[in-house]
C-alpha cells in the first residue's frame, strides 16, 4: 500500500514539474520557438518613441503617418491607400489617426475642425534622418498610442495586409 501511494506522489511531481522543465529548456535554447511573425510590415526595432508634439497629434489613438517632401503619384496612390485602410475599419474608424507630414506642414485624416497642436514637419523629418529610418521611400508607419513607432509599411504592402495587421492589433489592444 506504501509503495503504491509513493509512485502516485512521484507521478503528481512529475506532472508538475516537467511543463516547468520544458518551459524553461525552451527559453534557454529557442528550442520549439516559431520565428515566424504575423504581421505583413516590417517591426521596428529597436522601438522608438516618437517625439510629444507627434504624439500629442495622435491624442492616444493608434496612428498612420506618411512623409514626403513632394506629392507625386506614388505619394497619391499611398495616401488614398491609407485613407482607404481608414475608413475600412468601420466602427474602429475613430481608433485610429491618419496623418501626412509633408514639408511644408501637414494634414490629418479625418481632418479636426477644432484646435489641433502645432507640428514642426522639419523637426519629425529630421528626427526620422537622426534615427536612421527611411524617410521619403514611400512608407507607411504605424505608431501604438504610446507614442511608439511599430510597424513599417513599404510601398509594395497592400491595404488587405496593412487592414489585417491594423485589425488584429485593435483587437488585442485594450488601448487607443
Amino acid at each position: 500500500m506504501n509503495q503504491s501511494k509513493n509512485w502516485q506522489i512521484k507521478l503528481l511531481w512529475f506532472i508538475g514539474l516537467a511543463p516547468l522543465l520544458l518551459a524553461w529548456l525552451m527559453s534557454q535554447t529557442g528550442w520549439g520557438i516559431p520565428n515566424a511573425t504575423k504581421n505583413h510590415g516590417d517591426l521596428v526595432e529597436p522601438a522608438l518613441k516618437v517625439p510629444q508634439s507627434l504624439s500629442l497629434l495622435h491624442e492616444g489613438r493608434w496612428g498612420l503617418m506618411y512623409l514626403s517632401d513632394s506629392c507625386d503619384q506614388v505619394c497619391e496612390k499611398q495616401l488614398i491607400l491609407m485613407q482607404q485602410v481608414h475608413k475600412a475599419l468601420g466602427k474602429e474608424f475613430s481608433r485610429l489617426q491618419s496623418l501626412w507630414i509633408k514639408e511644408e506642414g501637414h494634414e490629418l485624416f479625418p481632418s479636426k475642425v477644432d484646435l489641433v497642436p502645432e507640428l514642426d514637419s522639419a523637426s519629425i523629418i529630421a528626427w526620422f534622418k537622426d534615427n536612421k529610418l527611411p524617410t521619403f521611400d514611400h512608407s507607411i508607419w504605424l505608431i501604438d498610442p504610446g507614442g511608439n513607432l511599430v510597424l513599417r509599411y513599404s510601398q509594395d504592402t497592400t491595404g488587405k495586409d496593412m487592414l489585417q495587421d491594423i485589425r488584429w492589433l485593435l483587437k488585442v489592444s485594450r488601448i487607443g
